[in-house]
């Protein structure tokens, strides 16, 4: 079984993120299917990877090859139908780069959305919590269901889907886990339309995006060329470089 490694310089912001970095590599050596770990470096050292061209390209680019979107999505209007409901499936033209990728995060840290305290044990029920479901439905195709604890679990396509996703939405600073086939997200009846729901349905809608169609995309051997040539550099003679003075 190979082993992957996310690399943080010690004085990074990531380095603030350290306890959901954690939780990620838990989460995403589910998806991969193999270990998964966190492996800091000094400053000094990270300066041989960062200065090289490979990654002055790939920070001005998405995953995809694609310019780097700065805005956050929550700067799109909120748009209603004729029946005054929220009008989900066409609020936004476009997806913004996930913060996984170095995009900006959905909510701030200090802002982060996190499973409520008293949520019930029960599974909740309201007009906010239909509002999710019918949200989520509406942008993915996906389906979602009141949970125990104060969840909503998201019928995912596989175990792999609902690990990824609940990964990715961790770090736009939305509280998700996953198990098996099924990614539960927060859900409160005391959650405002315009501020907790929005969020909820937007990272499941960021990220499902990305599951279907930019990683499809690199299944099929579309992986853009900025992104190659940073992951040969990674995997290449710097990090070897990386490694050797670790040992000395």
């Amino acid at each position: 079984m190979s082993t992957a490694v996310l690399i943080i310089p010690t004085k990074s912001r990531g380095m603030r993120h350290l306890p959901d970095l954690q939780d990620f590599c838990a989460t995403l050596s589910t998806f991969l299917q193999e270990t998964v770990g966190l492996w800091m470096i000094e400053d000094d050292e990270w300066v041989v990877v960062s200065a090289n061209a490979a990654f002055e390209a790939l920070e001005e680019t998405d995953h995809h090859g694609d310019p780097i979107i700065k805005a956050p999505m929550t700067a799109a209007p909120f748009v209603y139908r004729d029946d005054g409901q929220p009008d989900w499936g066409t609020m936004w033209q476009g997806f913004c780069e996930l913060a996984l990728y170095g995009g900006p995060p959905h909510r701030a840290p200090e802002d982060a959305l996190q499973m409520p305290a008293s949520a019930p044990e029960a599974g909740a029920v309201g007009a906010m919590i239909d509002e999710i479901a019918r949200g989520i439905l509406e942008t993915t195709g996906l389906t979602a269901t009141p949970s125990t604890g104060g969840w909503l679990a998201i019928q995912c396509d596989s175990k792999r889907m609902a690990a990824w996703l609940s990964a990715v939405i961790i770090l736009e600073n939305v509280d998700a886990r996953s198990d098996r086939d099924i990614l539960f997200v927060p859900a409160d009846q005391d959650f405002e339309l315009k501020d907790q729901v929005k969020s909820v349905i937007t990272v499941v809608a960021k990220a499902n995006h990305y599951w279907q169609e930019h990683l499809a995309n690199e299944a099929a051997g579309g992986e853009s060329p900025a992104r190659a040539a940073a992951k040969r550099v990674l995997q290449g003679e710097l990090i070897a470089q990386l490694r050797s003075q670790r040992a000395s």
